[in-house]
C-alpha cells in the first residue's frame, strides 16, 4: 500500500508540474525518505527522467519537440538533402523550445544528485553509486541537447530553493560560457564513466561504456565548434566578458583528445562490436542482409538503445515512411532518398563531377532491363538503406515509376528537355510521356498499341512520382532502413526499438576526431591517422564498400564526414553534424535537390532515368536556403523578458 501510494503521488506532482520556470524550485509533496531511501522511490524518479531523455527518435518531431505522438508529416532527414518529401517545403529550423523542459529536468536531475549520498546506508553503496552515475550521464545528455542549440546556457548544477534561500533577483541566472558548458558535459560524463558498472543494470538503462560512447559524441561536438565556427556573442557580466557563443579555437584539440580518449574506451572493452551476424565476405546479398538486420533486432552493435514494444510504447514511423503499395491505411512516403545523398557510394557509373551517369556519349539514355540494373554493384549497404525501383520490400516489387515513354527508341531515346540541373524542374513536356497527375487518375498505358489484348501498365505504377499534390512517392526512392518487414503500418502500430548510440558512431567519432588530431600535428600517442584509416576500412568492409587502398589514401577529412553520413543516415545524426562542421549553409545556398525519375519506354521495352530537380507541389517550389542565425537558436523570448540577465543569440 505504501508503494502505491508513492506512485500515486509521483503521478499526480508530475501531471501538474507542467513546463515549471528555471527559477522555481519543485515543491516537496512527499517525504523524503519514502522517495530517496528506497530502491522503489528512487526508480520511480529515474523512470521519469529516462523517459524524459531529449533523445532524437521516432517520436522525435522537430516542429513540435519530443515524444510526439500525431503523425509526422516532417522528417529530419528532409532538411539534409538525404532525401525529400512533400510536407518539408523548404529549409526549415526546430519550431519548438527546449529551454523550459531542458531546465525542468535538470533541476530533477540536482535534487535526486543531492539527496542520493545522504540515503546510501539504505540504498547501499553500490547502489546508491549507479543512481548517481546515471543522474550525471542524464545531467550530461540534457546539456548537451541545449548547449547545441543555444550555446552557453545558465549552468545550474544545485537546486534553487526559491523563495526559502534565494530571492527571484537571485534566479536571474546569466548565460555561462559556452566552453564551460561543455567542459561541464565532460565532467559529469566522466563522473558517470568513473562510477558506473560494466554492464547495465537492466536493459535500457546505461553503463560506464554507454557514458564514454556518449562522451565521445558530445567532445567531438564541442572540438568541431571551436574549430569550425566563426560566430561570437560576448556579454559583459558585471564586469567580467563571457563568450556566450563560440569557444576558443585553441581548445579543439583538448576535445578532440577527450573524443578519441572515450571511443577508445569503449573500443578496449571488447563489449560490442560491429555487427556481422549475417555477413560473408564477397556475398553482397549476406551483406547486404546483414546491414539491414542492425535495425530490426538486437544486436552485438547496441550501445544504448530506446526501446519500444506493443505493451508500454509505439510509434508511427512507418505509418510516416512507407511505401504507398504496402501500406494498410494512413500516412506514407514521408521520406524519400535524393540522387544527391545515393551519389555518396560507390558501385555505379558517375561522370566526371561525382554524379549518377544515365547518358551515353551520343546524349541517349543507358537503357535497363530493370532500374536495378543500374545499380547492379553499388555497395550492399545503399541496398539495405534505401529501396531502389522495382527491388522488393515485404515480399513485393515496388513500382516506382514516373511515367511511360512511348516514342521510337530505334536511335537512342534523347535526354528529356528537363534532364540535369537546368530549365524549369517541373517541365515534363515531352510530348511521348505518359504521366498521371494523381493516383487515383493514372492512365492504363497499351504497351503494344497494335495489339488491343496486350500488356497494359500504369502510368506511374502504384507509387508514383505524379504531377500533383498527392500521397505516394515524390523522389524516386524509399527508405529502407528501420522499416518493419512485418505486420500492420497504419497509426501507432511500430515497435522498432531506436538504437540512439551504436558501436559504428563510435568507430566513427574517433576516427574524425583521430584525423582532426593528425591534421593538427597533436603529439602522438598513436599514430591518429592509422587508427582513423583502420576504422574507416573495418566499417566499409561491413558495408561491403571498397576499402581505402592505404593510409595516403586517407588525405582529407571529407572521406571520413562522407563515410559518416553514409552509415548514420537517417538516423538523426546528419543534421546536427552540419551544423557542428558549419557547412550547413555551403549546402544549403538556394539549393533544389535531385531526385531519380524512372521511365518505361514501350519501343524499346526497357527503362531509363532521367535525373532532375524536385518538382514543385501544392504551391511549394521546395528550395532550401539555410539562415546562418540557426547554428545558434533563438532563446524563447518567455525566457529573456522574465529574466534580464539571459542576453539572446545574435540574429534574433
Amino acid at each position: 500500500m505504501k508503494l502505491n501510494k508513492l506512485f500515486i503521488s509521483i503521478f499526480l506532482f508530475f501531471s501538474l508540474s507542467g513546463c515549471i520556470d528555471l527559477d522555481i524550485s519543485p515543491i516537496n509533496l512527499l517525504d523524503e525518505n519514502v522517495i530517496y531511501g528506497s530502491d522503489e522511490g528512487v526508480m520511480s524518479i529515474m523512470a521519469r527522467i529516462y523517459s524524459r531523455l531529449p533523445v532524437e527518435d521516432f517520436k522525435y518531431h522537430y516542429p513540435t519537440g519530443f515524444n510526439y505522438n500525431g503523425t509526422q508529416y516532417k522528417q529530419m532527414s528532409c532538411l539534409t538533402g538525404e532525401a525529400i518529401g512533400r510536407d518539408t517545403q523548404a529549409a526549415d529550423n526546430e519550431g519548438f523550445s527546449y529551454w523550459d523542459d531542458g531546465y525542468s529536468q535538470i533541476r530533477d536531475i540536482n535534487m535526486l544528485i543531492e539527496k542520493l549520498p545522504d540515503y546510501s546506508s539504505s540504498l547501499g553503496e553500490a547502489q546508491m553509486k549507479t543512481y548517481l552515475g546515471e543522474a550525471y550521464f542524464i545531467r550530461a545528455f540534457t546539456y548537451f541537447a541545449l548547449v547545441k542549440r543555444y550555446g552557453g546556457v545558465p549552468l545550474v548544477d544545485t537546486t534553487i530553493d526559491y523563495p526559502a534561500s534565494v530571492d527571484m533577483e537571485g534566479t536571474y541566472l546569466f548565460r555561462a560560457s559556452e566552453e564551460a558548458i561543455w567542459d561541464f558535459i565532460a565532467s559529469d560524463l566522466t563522473n558517470a564513466i568513473e562510477i558506473l558498472p560494466e554492464n547495465s543494470p537492466q536493459k535500457g538503462r546505461v553503463n560506464k561504456y554507454v557514458a564514454a560512447a556518449f562522451k565521445s559524441r558530445a567532445m567531438l561536438y564541442a572540438g568541431s565548434i571551436a574549430k569550425y565556427n566563426t560566430i561570437s556573442e560576448v556579454q559583459d557580466q558585471n564586469g567580467t566578458s563571457v563568450r556566450i557563443c563560440g569557444i576558443p579555437s585553441s581548445r579543439a584539440d583538448d576535445y578532440f583528445k577527450a573524443a578519441y580518449d572515450a571511443a577508445q574506451l569503449v573500443v578496449n572493452s571488447n563489449k560490442y562490436e560491429l555487427y556481422k551476424g549475417r555477413w560473408e565476405a564477397n556475398n553482397p546479398t549476406a551483406q547486404y542482409n546483414n546491414f539491414k538486420n542492425i535495425f530490426l533486432s538486437e544486436t552485438s552493435e547496441n550501445i544504448f538503445v530506446k526501446y519500444y514494444d506493443d505493451t508500454n510504447s509505439t510509434h508511427d514511423f512507418d505509418h510516416s515512411v512507407q511505401p504507398h503499395q504496402t501500406k494498410s491505411g494512413g500516412n506514407d512516403s514521408e521520406v524519400n532518398p535524393t540522387i544527391d545523398f545515393i551519389e555518396m557510394f560507390d558501385g555505379f557509373r558517375k561522370d566526371e563531377n561525382g554524379r549518377f551517369d544515365n547518358i551515353d556519349a551520343n546524349g541517349n539514355y543507358y537503357l535497363f532491363n530493370s532500374p536495378l540494373d543500374a545499380f547492379a554493384n553499388v555497395e550492399p549497404r545503399l541496398r539495405a538503406t534505401v529501396i531502389l525501383p522495382m527491388d522488393t520490400y515485404r515480399n513485393q516489387t515496388i513500382e516506382i515509376r514516373r511515367g511511360i515513354w512511348t516514342g521510337d527508341a530505334s536511335q537512342g531515346i534523347p535526354a528529356l528537355a528537363n534532364e540535369g540541373d537546368v530549365g524549369n524542374c517541373n517541365e515534363l513536356t515531352d510530348p511521348n510521356l505518359r504521366l498521371a497527375p494523381s493516383l487515383g487518375a493514372n492512365p492504363v498505358i497499351n504497351l503494344n498499341p497494335g495489339d488491343p489484348n496486350g500488356t497494359t501498365m500504369r502510368a506511374a505504377g502504384i507509387n508514383g512520382p505524379v504531377s500533383n499534390w498527392d500521397f505516394g512517392n515524390v523522389g524516386g526512392i524509399y527508405l529502407r532502413k528501420y522499416l518493419a518487414e512485418s505486420g500492420t503500418t497504419n497509426d501507432f502500430n511500430s515497435t522498432q526499438s531506436w538504437i540512439e548510440i551504436r558501436y559504428a558512431e563510435v568507430l566513427l567519432n574517433q576516427a574524425e576526431a583521430a584525423y582532426e588530431l593528425y591534421q593538427s600535428g597533436a603529439s602522438p600517442t598513436a599514430n591518429y591517422r592509422t587508427v582513423a584509416y583502420n576504422n574507416i576500412n573495418d566499417i566499409r568492409e561491413r558495408a561491403g564498400a571498397e576499402l581505402l587502398s592505404s593510409e595516403t589514401a586517407l588525405n582529407n577529412i571529407n572521406i571520413i564526414r562522407t563515410e559518416r553520413r553514409k552509415e548514420l543516415a537517417f538516423e538523426n545524426k546528419t543534421y546536427w553534424d552540419l551544423k557542428r562542421w558549419r557547412v550547413l549553409y555551403e549546402e544549403q545556398n538556394n539549393r533544389r535537390y535531385r531526385i531519380l525519375n524512372t521511365f518505361y519506354s514501350t519501343d524499346a521495352q526497357k527503362y531509363f532515368l532521367s535525373v532532375k530537380f524536385q518538382e514543385p507541389r501544392g504551391g511549394y517550389q521546395y528550395i532550401y536556403t539555410f539562415d546562418t542565425r540557426y547554428y545558434y537558436q533563438p532563446i524563447p523570448a518567455s525566457e529573456i523578458n522574465k529574466n534580464p540577465n539571459c542576453k539572446q543569440n545574435p540574429g534574433f
